[in-house]
């Protein structure tokens, strides 16, 4: 017997599909690539669109957004600043396309 649409106490109980950032998979790419090519400043774009769908919470864009800000706020200033912070800005952009590429599961291949 299905509860979808069940008024019951236990309706909450029901089996909900988690929800997806990726509807079609060239999407997992095509958004993977938008930290590359803003060259990390727009970063915190995929994550505000994942929390916008429920897929993370709103603090994971609220840290992306932070990185994000500093990156830019360098960028404008122009800090006399050392080797670290490229290096830095590499690592953050590794790390978001890291992260929005493993925010959907990949479908396992069947035989």
């Amino acid at each position: 017997m299905s509860a979808h649409g069940d008024s019951t106490p236990n309706a909450q109980l029901t089996y909900l599909p988690r929800p997806r950032m990726f509807r079609e998979p060239w999407q997992r790419y095509a958004w993977a690539a938008l930290p590359l090519v803003s060259m990390s400043v727009l970063a915190f774009v995929p994550f505000v669109v994942a929390w916008r769908r429920g897929v993370v919470s709103p603090a994971v864009p609220g840290v992306y957004f932070v990185g994000s800000a500093v990156v830019f706020g360098f960028a404008v200033v122009q800090p006399d600043v050392n080797a670290l912070f490229p290096a830095a800005v590499w690592a953050f952009m590794i790390t978001a396309v890291v992260h929005v590429l493993r925010l959907d599961p990949f479908k396992r291949q069947s035989k």
